[in-house]
């Protein structure tokens, strides 16, 4: 019998088009992955139990030797199932259609997946990233067999810095960013490009995907109400 991948959404206070956008993710994702979905809260459950698909409580995290804070949350646990083919989403993207490199991705037993960003924003990590690599840690994967765990416990023993500032307050670190990048980026693997799932932070761009940006602190997102209002006139 075929395993199926695992795809997990991590998601936490945020504004209701956030959790609007998690639960259209989540429907596309099925349309499109024959996969098993799982979401870790750290938000109360009756925020997401309404919604069909497995939960798993990250509360215990936060009496661990280094706890989550911000977008690092995403990394608690940091494998599900270190058996299977394991791909982490952001709960602000949403996917229109199959994804070549995730496609490759669950082919190959060999090779992590990232997602190609915009700019080398990785928090203490900074210097310690190749020049070259430009990572946006809002899609994520790993292969099986690949032991995420002890990288995190070591590079996080020293805890997550508060270095994300001005309009991504709110994410707090990005040295959760700057560890994807560091550890997978280093591993063979493949890059999902940032013309296929698009930046919609500042304004929508139709794409394969697209990630809203900032969706989650706000209810008066431009980008994703001009998504939303485009699929009203197609249906």
């Amino acid at each position: 019998m075929e395993i199926k991948p695992l795809i997990r959404f991590t998601i936490g206070p945020s504004s209701d088009a956030g959790l609007e956008c998690l639960e259209r993710s989540i429907g596309k994702i099925q349309k499109l992955y024959p996969a098993d979905i799982v979401i870790c809260h750290n938000c109360p459950k009756d925020r997401v139990d309404h919604l069909d698909v497995e939960l798993l409580d990250q509360s215990n995290h936060t009496q661990g030797k280094t706890p989550p804070m911000g977008v690092a949350w995403k990394l608690y646990p940091p494998r599900l199932d270190v058996h299977r083919h394991e791909i982490l989403i952001d709960n602000d993207i949403i996917l229109e259609e199959r994804i070549p490199e995730i496609d490759l991705f669950l082919e190959s037993s060999q090779h992590c997946l990232l997602l190609e960003g915009e700019a080398r924003t990785y928090g203490k990590f900074q210097r310690h990233v190749p020049a070259n690599l430009k990572v946006n840690s809002g899609i994520f994967g790993m292969p099986p067999g690949f032991d995420f765990e002890p990288f995190v416990e070591l590079y996080s023993a020293q805890g997550w810095e508060v270095n994300a500032l001005g309009t991504h307050a709110a994410s707090k670190t990005f040295d959760e960013q700057g560890l994807v990048a560091l550890v997978l980026g280093s591993q063979r693997h493949f890059m999902i490009p940032n013309t296929t799932v698009t930046n919609c932070e500042k304004r929508w761009e139709k794409a394969k995907g697209m990630h809203f940006i900032g969706l989650n602190r706000t209810e008066k997102h431009q980008p994703y109400r001009e998504f939303l209002k485009s699929h009203l006139k197609m249906a």
